[in-house]
């Protein structure tokens, strides 16, 4: 469980998931960092975690275009 120091917590989840789970949701990023305490660099660390992870699924994406041409 992640669990950050104003206590934003899901078991099984990284704070990252969980901050994009919330942005997603439509929550915004200003009402966030009041409620949670999270900091910029929590914000940007949840950024770069969603970009890794697109790029995991496109490259995914990719490899299972080139495996059936």
């Amino acid at each position: 469980m992640t669990k950050s120091k104003g206590g934003i917590s899901v078991p099984g989840k990284t704070k990252s998931e969980i901050i994009l789970d919330k942005i997603a949701d439509g929550i915004p990023i200003a009402q966030l960092k009041r409620e949670y305490g999270l900091s910029k660099e929590d914000i940007l660390t949840a950024a770069l975690f969603g970009v890794a992870e697109l790029r995991e699924e496109y490259l995914s994406i990719l490899a299972k275009r080139k495996k059936f041409r």
